[in-house]
């Protein structure tokens, strides 16, 4: 069972690290853009299935028999998909949005991007990526960074790549930014496993010079590579120094926020970077090998 939104956050909710609130209009588009997204059967084509479905989920994942909203006296009542998200706790209503991408519906990326158009002209900072909501902090690189490496992690099947990147922004939105810097460096490790194909125990080191020995990866970027593992892993070098083992010793590792999210940001752009090199190389492959058989 997927882990949706509330629970995934729960800690930072309660302590406020994090706030969601959606207006009136902004719960109404999204309704009707998941609506218009959904896939309907029965008779007439007047069944919502893809809002049955999350219902199912939703309901799994509470452990209750049915969802309930506020109605306009503030009373929580009984209600289907559409007043949940009308009408729900803000938290509820990201809930239900991952619930609808948890099935899997045909034209989940095009609804994916009316969601995250509508969202900014509705003044929210939340977004959804890969099915997940996302807290951004810069546009920009979300646009151009964070959404779209989740996206090729996603379409180059980078799994375990794609937990940890998304495990770091989570950490970075909750103020765990120790946690986040580790995660955006192993997230980097598994994406240049995911290139390389193997599932070996390689150090950071290793797998780069096995990058740059295919040609993945052009020489001239081994220093920058090199530089970021070293700002990645000095931001928590307690944690390996020799005598630590596995605790933080008596003073615990303070990572500036500032720096954390540079370094997932920038784990971001290196991701970007490989996956889309591996990428090239498969589809030139392919078409080589398309060639050769004509």
């Amino acid at each position: 069972m997927k882990t949706y939104f509330s629970k995934r956050h729960s800690d930072a909710l309660k302590e406020k690290k994090i706030q969601v609130s959606f207006s009136k209009a902004l719960r109404t588009s999204t309704c009707r853009i998941l609506n218009q997204f959904s896939k309907w059967d029965g008779w007439n084509s007047e069944e919502n299935l893809t809002f049955d479905r999350a219902v199912g989920s939703l309901l799994t994942f509470y452990g209750k028999e049915h969802l309930e909203a506020f109605d306009d006296k503030n009373n929580r009542v009984r209600v289907y998909f559409d007043d949940f998200v009308k009408s729900g706790y803000p938290s509820e209503v990201l809930d239900a949005v991952e619930a609808w991408f948890d099935q899997n519906p045909l034209r989940n990326a095009e609804c994916e991007r009316e969601l995250n158009d509508c969202l900014p002209m509705n003044h929210s900072r939340w977004r959804m990526v890969a099915g997940q909501a996302m807290l951004v902090d810069s546009e920009y690189l979300h646009t151009e960074v964070r959404a779209r490496t989740l996206r090729l992690l996603r379409e180059g099947d980078a799994t375990g790549a794609l937990e940890d990147f998304q495990d770091a922004i989570c950490d970075l939105q909750t103020g765990d930014t120790k946690d986040a810097v580790i995660k955006a460096h192993k997230s980097i490790e598994s994406v240049m496993k995911t290139a390389l194909g193997t599932s070996e125990h390689l150090t950071f080191g290793k797998l780069l010079d096995q990058l740059l020995k295919c040609g993945l990866i052009p020489i001239y970027y081994q220093e920058f590579l090199v530089h970021f593992e070293k700002l990645a892993l000095g931001a928590v070098k307690e944690r390996n120094r020799p005598g630590t083992g596995h605790g933080q010793g008596n003073t615990a590792v303070n990572v500036p926020r500032s720096l954390a999210e540079f370094v997932v940001n920038l784990a971001g752009s290196i991701n970007l970077f490989i996956i889309e090199r591996w990428l090239e190389s498969k589809k030139t492959a392919e078409n080589t090998s398309d060639s050769s058989d004509q």
